[in-house]
């Protein structure tokens, strides 16, 4: 950004009128210095500068003292050149501070200007040299005199207020003050100049490809799961079963087990299924399903409020779900309802092989919700899925027998049907001879 500099003696714009102050701009300075061949008693007063562009003004000041004309020597009080600054130092870091004044020069042969360091609750002076140590500076021969004070390997102790005491030998002397305070520790990551950005935009593409590996995760690790489940998973074959899935139901859910699960489960994943209706007694449904476990791979019950005389508590689903854990077949229990709190509680910690404190295990059931997905009824999303949740779809079918992909059959479907067209015409060929040999 561009600055522009404005400068102002005892707030009169430049340029100043001869009788006012004799400075100019230094052309070699960017118009930044203002200088004077012939200092003049005009010329004293309190010089400020602005810097300014759209957002930022910054202002300096000073005030400028002539000499008597006659005598040349200054013998006032003297005058700050530079402040110290007080500074915060960590514990073990090094502190350094700088005092300066204008003095001038005392024509007395036993005045000498002088300039000390001291800690304020104590008049001792600071040694020079050591751990901490002050160095005496002059210039514009020793009219200007200064002082460093260093202070290494900070302890607590060091913390405090410092003075710096000038002095011109005869009765004038200045006090400066400033502190060195205690910096806490601050873990700050240094960055190289404009590297920033660099790092802000790695920062984002980061997060941006973790929230797509997530979103991707979230949508695709069911599908991804079960394609590989299939393509390489055991073929649970030549076990003696008669079908892949027993599916038991109640009177009452026969529309949604013969209308839709099955003709899903047969038409579209190519199991083969058969359906076992329970009676109204609940409490005997292992019994009823017992002696069909073993000609299935897996027992699906579907489970509703209506098939429990609409008591949908803990105690009844609790109750139907330890008659199902004792089967000896593997049993995927489909609940049209979220289950009870305390029940689902419990199938949480099965799955993490944790047993309830009455030693209620359901870790031999894989329990799925039916609108697990979303698009539970007719319409939407689970149209395609033949209605229940998307998820839900997936999850079933990665409860049950691996299945391999249905392109390698299609290509055999396909085999057989050009063999049987083939027949057929081949058949449609000898008829057409008999019955010209008739003819003839």
């Amino acid at each position: 950004l561009r600055y522009f500099y404005f400068r102002y003696k005892d707030n009169r714009a430049y340029p100043w009128p001869g009788g006012e102050s004799h400075f100019i701009l230094y052309p070699e300075s960017a118009n930044q210095t203002i200088y004077t061949q012939e200092m003049r008693a005009s010329d004293a007063g309190r010089y400020s500068c602005q810097a300014r562009n759209d957002t930022t003004t910054l202002e300096g000041d000073i005030t400028l003292s002539v000499l008597d004309e006659e005598s040349g020597v200054y013998t006032g009080k003297p005058l700050p050149t530079y402040r110290p600054t007080s500074q915060l130092v960590p514990l073990g870091g090094t502190a350094r501070l700088f005092c300066e004044a204008y003095l001038g020069k005392v024509d007395l042969p036993d005045a000498k200007n002088s300039v000390t360091w001291s800690k304020s609750d104590s008049n001792v002076t600071l040694p020079s040299h050591g751990r901490i140590a002050q160095h005496r500076v002059s210039r514009e021969n020793d009219q200007i005199i200064g002082s460093y004070l260093e202070i290494e390997d900070v302890t607590l102790e060091d913390y405090g207020e410092y003075k710096c005491e000038v002095s011109n030998g005869v009765d004038e002397e200045i006090t400066l003050a400033a502190h060195v305070y205690r910096q806490e520790p601050q873990f700050v990551l240094s960055l190289p100049n404009g590297s920033w950005r660099k790092s802000l935009l790695l920062a984002v593409l980061v997060l941006v490809l973790l929230l797509s590996a997530g979103a991707f995760y979230a949508r695709c690790w069911l599908p991804l799961a079960l394609f590989c489940r299939d393509k390489f998973g055991r073929l649970e074959e030549s076990d003696g079963k008669e079908c892949d899935a027993l599916v038991c139901y109640h009177e009452k859910d026969s529309s949604l087990v013969i209308g839709i699960v099955i003709p899903t489960l047969e038409s579209r994943h190519r199991y083969k299924c058969a359906a076992l209706e329970l009676s109204q007694l609940n409490h005997n449904w292992s019994l009823e399903i017992s002696p069909h476990a073993n000609t299935a791979r897996r027992i699906v019950v579907v489970l509703s409020p209506a098939s429990l005389d609409n008591i949908w508590t803990d105690a009844s689903v609790g109750a139907v779900l330890k008659q199902l854990s004792s089967l000896p077949t593997r049993v995927i229990v489909v609940t049209l309802k979220r289950l009870p709190s305390t029940t689902a509680t419990i199938a949480k910690r099965s799955r993490r092989d944790r047993r309830d404190a009455d030693n209620t295990s359901f870790d031999r059931l894989t329990i799925l919700s039916w609108q697990d997905g979303g698009g539970g009824g007719s319409g939407g999303n689970g149209t395609a899925f033949g209605s229940g949740g998307r998820k839900f779809w997936y999850k079933l079918r990665l409860a049950m027998p691996a299945m391999r992909p249905v392109a390698s059959e299609t290509g055999c479907q396909s085999v057989a049907m050009i063999v049987q067209a083939n027949g057929k015409c081949g058949q449609q060929k000898a008829r057409s001879r008999e019955s010209l040999e008739v003819l003839v």
